[in-house]
């Protein structure tokens, strides 16, 4: 009964998940027509995808939007790996995390787009400059929800395992990671979704492909359709990313912790 309740549940939020995101596509529909009545200003969603078939092809779209997901896979990878690495161990052992705390201060609240200069001249234009500004973006809330969930463990749990002589690495391994993984889980969805957000100006680095590189050569060029039809793109792959990795997370953590 339980299971049958929560599936009408998610079943009645998508309708209406749905029936919002086709209430704004007609208001912007009617806006851009009746009311703007300027294509430089404000296409429409019909007069964007138009503009967007007339551009490109099937084969281009696919191959910038492949560009752009291997990127932020990639940054985002890297970010996970040492993120939650490094926010356990900070978690974990004290002095650790009283070493970390003045570094992770000083550099959480530097914006990715300031580390573009460095990230040319340490990295070149190829890919590894877009990987490192990905992975700058994704990292901080990886490492800070991992460590946070590490040190937000309640004591009783500890102490109850120690009773059962459970200590040392195995104490960590079987009782505290477990524990921190829903704030792990959260920092990963967080990070997932920033490293979309960050993917336009990573491309802006020397790129001759991606969606940002789309985007930004549709304003160049005042194919204003084009760029939004490829912000749009970016937000429809970021909702679907999210959700599968919602779910792969959802079952990872219920394993991880029963």
């Amino acid at each position: 009964m339980n299971d049958f309740h929560f599936q009408s549940m998610f079943k009645k939020i998508n309708l209406y998940g749905l029936m919002g995101i086709l209430i704004l596509l007609m208001v912007w529909e009617l806006s851009a027509r009746w009311i703007w009545q300027d294509i430089q200003v404000l296409p429409s969603p019909i007069q964007c995808m138009d503009m967007a078939w007339q551009v490109l092809t099937a084969q281009e779209l696919l191959m910038h939007i492949a560009t752009s997901l291997s990127r932020i896979l990639i940054g985002f990878t890297f970010a996970a790996v040492i993120g939650v690495g490094l926010g356990i161990a900070v978690g974990w052992y004290q002095y650790l995390g009283l070493a970390f705390k003045p570094i992770l201060e000083l550099l959480r609240p530097i914006p990715p787009l300031a580390w573009i200069p460095m990230a040319i001249v340490w990295f070149g234009l190829g890919e590894s400059s877009k990987w490192f500004v990905i992975f700058l973006g994704s990292f901080f809330p990886i490492f800070t929800n991992a460590w946070r969930g590490m040190v937000g463990i309640p004591p009783v749990i500890l102490r109850a395992a120690q009773t059962m002589d459970v200590k040392g690495f195995e104490l960590l391994l079987k009782v505290a990671i477990p524990a921190a993984l829903p704030d792990i889980a959260t920092g990963l969805r967080v990070a997932f979704g920033l490293a979309f957000g960050i993917l336009v100006a990573a491309e802006l680095i020397a790129s001759d492909s991606g969606l940002g590189y789309l985007i930004m050569q549709s304003r160049e060029t005042s194919r204003l359709g084009v760029a939004i039809f490829g912000i749009l793109l970016i937000g429809l792959l970021s909702m679907l990313a999210d959700g599968i990795l919602a779910r792969l997370l959802k079952k990872f953590v219920s394993r991880g912790r029963y």
